[in-house]
């Protein structure tokens, strides 16, 4: 079962008074964690809410950050609180290059002001380049499940367009693990072995 509470928040940019959702119980059937650190469930759940986006002033900041107004009681008619799924780019063919360069831009820009937050953003970059190559299965296995020379050739252009895709990040991708593994201090196992998976996608790459 799912269930929310709703809170109202205030924009710390132009003071706006947001509707926001905060998950309280959420029922999963399957969860996939993949090397780097990503977790999928079915359901789907958006784990990308820290980051908010004010749809008065457009502006972006941490949920963290903003001013929670407890006293208030929770208006329906507030306008609701976006996150990176509203940015108007992820209905565009090339939504997953310019996220990428979304979160590294805020890390330019310091938005990131605490280590955590850095990891966040670090970490986000980093699956984001590692997904042009997370879902493909060994190419000869999808080749031989291939009815038709034309879905062949198909398998053979997608897998050559996310190739293309993964090296022109490159040298984002190295740079960017290397301040993760700068920055990020094991607290126990599960780190520990996220660490070195740091270490070993920068030497393989």
């Amino acid at each position: 079962m799912t269930t929310f509470h709703q809170v109202t928040l205030v924009c710390p940019h132009c003071k706006a008074k947001l509707s926001a959702y905060e998950l309280m119980s959420y029922t999963i059937y399957k969860s996939t964690r993949y090397p780097d650190g990503k977790v999928e469930t079915k359901p789907w759940q958006n784990t990308d809410k820290d980051i908010a986006i004010c749809p008065e002033c457009h502006k972006t900041f941490w949920r963290s950050d903003a001013i929670v107004d407890s006293e208030a009681l929770p208006d329906e008619d507030l306008p609701s609180v976006g996150d990176v799924y509203d940015l108007p780019f992820r209905m565009q063919d090339d939504s997953k290059e310019q996220l990428i360069h979304f979160y590294n831009n805020l890390l330019k820009e310091g938005f990131a002001n605490t280590i955590d937050k850095k990891i966040y953003l670090r970490l986000r970059i980093w699956w984001g380049i590692n997904d042009f190559k997370r879902y493909r299965k060994p190419l000869l296995k999808e080749l031989l499940k291939a009815k038709t020379f034309k879905r062949a050739k198909f398998i053979l252009k997608n897998r050559k367009e996310s190739n293309k895709q993964f090296a022109n990040f490159k040298a984002l991708f190295k740079e960017n693990l290397r301040k993760l593994i700068a920055i990020y201090k094991p607290e126990h196992d599960g780190d520990q072995r996220l660490l070195e998976e740091m270490r070993r996608q920068l030497k393989n790459r």
